[in-house]
This record gives C-alpha cells, structure tokens and sequence, in this order.
C-alpha cells in the first residue's frame, strides 16, 4: 500500500474504533501523514476532526478551509461537510422569540432553506450519507414514500441507510396507526434523545442537534428541556453562537421532572433512527468495517 493509502487507512481506523481502540488526537496525526503526502481525501479527514474536536474543542470555522480542499476529489463529501459546518455555525434561535414551526411528536426541527438545499445537493452529487441525512429530513416531515426512497438508494453504500431502510418498511407494513404514532414520541423521549447528543451516550456528542431536539421537547411542554435551553441561552458566545465550554458544563448537569438539578440519571429511548458514526465512515473499507464497530444511533 502507498505510505499516503496507509496514513489515511490507519486515520480512519482510529477515529472510528477499527482494529484498534478509537484514538481521535491519534486519527488526526495520521490525515495529518495523509495530507503532507498528497491524499486526495486527507483534508477531509482533517475538516472531521475540526467539526468534531478530534484535539481540542470543535471548530467548525477552521474546518471550512479543508472543506474547501475536499471539492477538488469529493464534491458530495465536502457539501455534506459543508452542511455539518453551517449548521455548526449557525446563530442559536432563542424558542422564546422563535418557536418550533412543527409540533413536539415530530422526529426532527425544520431546517433552514439554505442547509436544506446544502444537503440535497450532497445527496444528489452521490453522497450516502447525505442521502440517509435526507431520508431522515423526509421521515420528519411525514413523507414517508420519499424517506425510504432516499434510504434504499444509500443502502448499498450506507449500514445506517440500510438499517433505516429496514426499520422504516417494518413500520409501514404495521399499518396506519403505527405509522402515525412511530413519529409522535413523548416531550420526555425526545428530551432523553437530547441528553444522549449533549453528552455523547452511545453516539458522537452534537450540541447543535441537542439544542434542536432540547427545542423539540420543550415544545411539547417538557419542563427539563425548557430549563436546559433557559440555561444554554444564558451564556451565548459572543458571535451568538453556541459556547462550547458552557455545553460541555451543562452536560454534566441532570435535571429532575420538574426541571430542578438532581443527581445524574440514565433515560431510555425507543428504538431509533440510524446514523453512521461519521460521515467518513463510508470510505473504510469493506473488509475492516466486520473488525467490532457498528453504526451509532
């Protein structure tokens, strides 16, 4: 294998967990190799690790540069990232001045018009993960025909497209009243859906999409996320942003029913909707993806 083929394969590895221990500051020094030796896909890898905070906190602003280099081999990749960028970046909506415009059983927070066409046009650029990003857009909005469209054409190429695929067919054939009612979770399920984004429990932490489903539970009249957002705007970054720092206090904070501090608690959700661990996770691979690690969800 080329040193370059192997400094990408080996950052790959690391950041999700294959054949080795998931090592994020080790995955970044070898897109590091894999950049200074030409990859074509290195800034990539290294764009991931400032969305994600591979070393340090997230920066979504220093990821744009790579983002930018990634459209010269992957435009679908580097839109798709375009998108986890933006929706990083993008000012908090204070609930209280901005409701949700969907009511609290829906599965996600509408999107912006701008960072829905982003994710289209990752997804028609042939981008699988995109597309399952898609699917999931669709299933929100209660299109159910266009959700498993958008997810049987990843299948091929995304585990987390395929398993939503499944899932989603499965509750179709239900009938009627399940397919209403698969999509219309509690305030409560959706608040614990936010803890597990918050703190990064069982998937990779995402305060962004906390705060969304914090919104989703709120809405429906869930006093803990209406106390968490009350907490979470309180200390704003000064660009009106997310405070990484902050986020990172409150995640270790547990609040009662009745939206009071109280000691740490495990929720449990139903069975939910599938992502695959990154959005490089579609470039392991084949043969090193049956080494231990499944997709989050």
């Amino acid at each position: 294998m080329p040193p370059a083929d192997a400094a990408w394969l080996l950052g790959l590895l690391a950041l999700h967990g294959l054949a080795m221990p998931t090592d994020l500051p080790q995955a970044q020094h070898w897109f590091e190799i894999a950049q200074m030796l030409g990859h074509p896909l290195a800034p990539a890898g290294l764009a991931w690790c400032q969305l994600s905070g591979c070393v340090g906190s997230p920066n979504p602003t220093a990821a744009l540069h790579w983002i930018a280099l990634v459209r010269r081999a992957d435009y679908g990749l580097a839109k798709y990232l375009e998108w986890h960028a933006s929706k990083a970046l993008a000012p908090l909506i204070d609930p209280k001045t901005e409701p949700p415009s969907r009511d609290a059983g829906a599965l996600a927070p509408p999107s912006s018009p701008a960072l829905q066409k982003m994710l289209l046009e990752a997804s028609r650029s042939g981008n699988a993960q995109a597309s399952n990003e898609l699917g999931l857009e669709y299933l929100a909005a209660g299109n159910l025909e266009q959700a498993l469209a958008e997810f049987n054409a990843a299948s091929s190429r995304s585990e987390a497209a395929a398993a939503n695929a499944k899932l989603l067919i499965s509750r179709i054939k239900s009938g009627p009243t399940t397919r209403d009612r698969f999509a219309r979770y509690s305030p409560a399920d959706w608040y614990a859906q936010a803890r597990r984004y918050h703190r990064g429990d069982g998937v990779p932490a995402n305060y962004t999409e906390a705060v969304r489903l914090y919104q989703i539970a709120a809405a429906g009249g869930d006093p803990q996320a209406r106390r968490m957002l009350a907490m979470i705007f309180s200390r704003p970054s000064p660009d009106g942003t997310l405070d990484v720092t902050w986020m990172q206090q409150l995640a270790a904070i547990e609040l009662s029913p009745s939206g009071l501090p109280q000691s740490a608690a495990v929720s449990t959700l139903p069975q939910s909707w599938h992502r695959d661990p990154s959005p490089l996770y579609g470039a392991v691979p084949e043969e090193w993806r049956s080494t231990g690690a499944t997709p989050k969800h």
